[in-house]
């Protein structure tokens, strides 16, 4: 299969004009309202995070609040932020993302991840593969996504998945980019040439073991994100490049935790008062980054950052 090559339209490629993402993340919050608010505030795009559980919040199910934000907005971008490719098949993955392209006039990015979380993937019954397969897996699930966004059907033959699919989503109509998170090697060197957009995973190292190491997250530097961009160059020189970012701006026990454990790296600078987390965000620029996806502990911290950050008022 061809590599592919970054579509026109969608998120802007040059990284002068970075794009900021907001991720809906918790079961708790009113999705409508949320969405109406952040589109108000001029952010880019509306992503939405793909779990069950973690050990501090319960999550939305994922196309549900996706077409919700789809309905609700009229501007902003959506995205998958990421769709966790050990919850469901590549195909159903595909043919969910042809309908929210169709559902929001052609304003969805479909965003694939490999799933990392052990505890949400084992407590909802799923198997958790090793990290190779994850890998492997998600590799093969990329490639068939990607044929089928290219062909509207899929005939691959692999170690994990066999498909065949003689035709799948709508025949007329331009079909979703596809987005990857990318953080290991491997998955670097096998997914990037089929994206469409690469958001970087910098903090892979801290999330292999199948949950958050934040010894690990300490030790993650600016020099391992330059890094992951010269690795992705060297196999898709265009592509766009983004970056997720955990973080939180709020006054909370946890958030207080984590600046000050993770005081003077380059995680931590995510981590604090507003204007140091924008600040922070800002310096992303500089190193090639041309979309951020926020993904906050707090759910405060994209009010607190509206005002700080360029933001493309309505």
């Amino acid at each position: 299969m061809r590599p592919t090559q970054p579509l026109k339209g969608g998120f802007r490629t040059d990284p002068a004009e970075m794009d900021y993402i907001a991720n809906f993340m918790s079961a708790n919050v009113d999705a409508r309202r949320w969405a109406q608010a952040r589109e108000h505030e001029g952010w880019d795009a509306l992503g939405c995070a793909d779990h069950f559980f973690t050990e501090s919040r319960n999550y939305p199910h994922l196309w549900v609040t996706l077409a919700t934000l789809a309905s609700t907005t009229k501007r902003v971008r959506l995205t998958s932020a990421f769709a966790n490719n050990l919850f469901r098949s590549p195909v159903e993955f595909a043919q969910a993302s042809f309908q929210m392209q169709a559902l929001s006039d052609g304003r969805f990015d479909a965003g694939l991840g490999a799933g990392w979380q052990r505890d949400e993937v084992v407590g909802g019954g799923l198997q958790y593969p090793p990290a190779h397969e994850r890998a492997g897996r998600y590799a093969e699930a990329a490639q068939i996504v990607r044929q089928l966004f290219d062909t509207r059907a899929c005939s691959f033959h692999g170690s994990y998945y066999d498909i065949e699919v003689p035709s799948l989503g709508p025949i007329q109509g331009t079909p979703p980019k596809l987005v990857v998170a990318l953080g290991g090697r491997r998955t670097i060197r096998e997914i990037a040439p089929f994206a469409d957009r690469v958001e970087l995973k910098v903090i892979s190292s801290a999330t292999r073991g199948g949950t958050i190491d934040l010894q690990a997250l300490a030790e993650v530097t600016q020099a391992d994100l330059s890094d992951l961009v010269r690795r992705v160059r060297a196999v898709n020189e265009t592509v766009p490049l983004g970056l997720f970012v955990l973080c939180s701006t709020s006054t909370d026990s946890r958030t207080r935790a984590l600046e000050e454990s993770l005081s003077n790296t380059f995680v931590g600078g995510f981590f604090g008062s507003p204007t140091k987390v924008a600040e922070s965000i800002a310096g992303l620029e500089a190193l090639g980054i041309s979309s951020v996806d926020i993904s906050p502990f707090a759910d405060d911290t994209f009010e607190h950052l509206a005002d700080l950050l360029p933001l493309s008022r309505p």
